[in-house]
């Protein structure tokens, strides 16, 4: 590839994008776009916050160390004060459960409070998204990351943006944590030429997948609204100066056509929680810590009766680059796609229409990547990206020279 330096990137991170949704109807300018493009699609890996540390980092999970949200670490926890309302708590939670949508929000609240307290004492900037962790539990387990990387890095690898700024090179963030829609797109449309990246990460998709599913006519109303964004964003900054263009995102989404109740299940087993384990019920994770040696063999016996999903082996935390950490689970429980673990620490008991947290392999969590660039010639390529390949690819399109030891490649270099 040529020189960049006279080029600017425009990033566009669409999170939940499913590569089917991009089409003639509901995307007409992304369409027309790709046709013009290095054009392909993308496979997620089996992670849920380590997806976007790989994406800025250029490596694995078992690289970065990220994987969930939350991880088992009752000696470090933030929320060990919150067990002093560990009895308070117990009642909160069953006052919450018996009080329906009201009491969703109730509790979605009280764990924000937590949170927010919590974060202040440590000086955090990442708000954790599981705001259904019972009270009388908080206090086993602590966030995976403290800080938004987004905003910082509080990994021991860099960041993308730690290199742009090691080599003084400007660059801007808008996203929908931090700011509203309307600003992403007034923000977007502020030109400023000597800023090499602009990175934005437009989260709606995602929001509407899980709420209304992906096969939903509200799914091409947001289709068709981030599209139009997306092309007023484009021209303003083509207009301006020469500018690449590189559209991705992290996962697509699956109809949820199934619930488990696995905490039931191991009820159902004589199994209780707090004597002979600890659980962390993701959406599509159930992961679990034994407080006792014979504990193990009746958890994994009572798992394999449901009907839904399969315990992870050995095997399968390396095939899908998983830390074999005992803080993300001794035993790990992954739903088959399609299925959703309810009640959950996220959803709690709500049932929502889309998911993703699925075996990559799945072919609903594919999304499309475009790469568009005077020095690149249009083409559909047979590579399969990895959340590694969009940080080599966008180090490429700034003219960056990779660092050793990343594990992607640049989707321009393809063979």
């Amino acid at each position: 590839m040529q020189s960049s330096e006279e080029h600017c990137l425009l990033a566009f991170w669409i999170d939940g994008f499913r590569s089917d949704y991009l089409d003639k109807d509901r995307t007409p300018y992304l369409y027309r776009l790709s046709e013009e493009s290095l054009r392909g699609e993308y496979q997620p890996l089996l992670a849920f916050e380590g997806l976007g540390a790989s994406i800025l980092t250029g490596v694995s999970p078992l690289r970065h160390g990220i994987w969930t949200e939350f991880i088992y670490d009752p000696l470090e926890s933030p929320f060990k004060w919150s067990m002093r309302m560990s009895r308070l708590g117990g009642i909160l939670d069953k006052v919450i459960d018996k009080t329906g949508p009201f009491g969703h929000w109730m509790g979605a609240g009280l764990a924000l409070f937590v949170f927010k307290v919590s974060q202040r004492s440590r000086g955090a900037t990442y708000t954790p998204m599981a705001i259904r962790i019972p009270f009388n539990k908080l206090h086993f387990f602590n966030v995976s990351i403290m800080h938004d990387l987004l905003l910082e890095n509080p990994l021991a690898i860099p960041t993308i943006f730690e290199l742009l700024l090691e080599r003084g090179i400007l660059f801007k963030v808008l996203s929908e944590s931090e700011m509203r829609d309307s600003r992403i797109l007034k923000e977007g449309l502020n030109i400023e030429r000597n800023v090499r990246l602009t990175l934005i990460q437009l989260s709606e998709l995602d929001i509407v997948g899980h709420e209304k599913g992906p096969n939903s006519r509200a799914i091409s109303r947001s289709l068709r609204a981030i599209d139009a964004k997306v092309q007023k964003i484009v021209e303003k900054h083509k207009s301006n100066f020469a500018t690449d263009i590189f559209i991705f995102s992290d996962h697509g989404m699956v109809e949820v056509k199934k619930t488990v109740n696995v905490s039931n299940q191991l009820h159902c087993a004589r199994l209780t929680e707090g004597r002979d384990f600890i659980a962390f019920f993701d959406s599509t994770l159930a992961r679990f810590w034994t407080l006792k040696p014979e504990a193990k063999q009746k958890i994994t016996e009572a798992l394999d009766t449901i009907n839904g999903g399969t315990v992870l082996s050995d095997n399968d935390l390396k095939r899908y680059q998983i830390p074999n950490c005992r803080k993300y689970g001794e035993i790990i429980w992954l739903a088959d796609p399609g299925t959703l673990i309810l009640p959950n620490y996220y959803q709690g008991s709500r049932l929502v229409h889309g998911m993703h947290g699925y075996s990559p392999e799945t072919d609903e969590l594919r999304s499309p990547f475009i790469i568009c660039s005077d020095n690149i010639e249009p083409t559909k390529v047979e590579h399969i990206a990895s959340p590694m390949d969009v940080f080599a690819t966008m180090l490429d399109l700034l003219g960056i020279t990779i660092p050793c030891g990343i594990e992607g490649r640049s989707l321009l270099s393809l063979d």
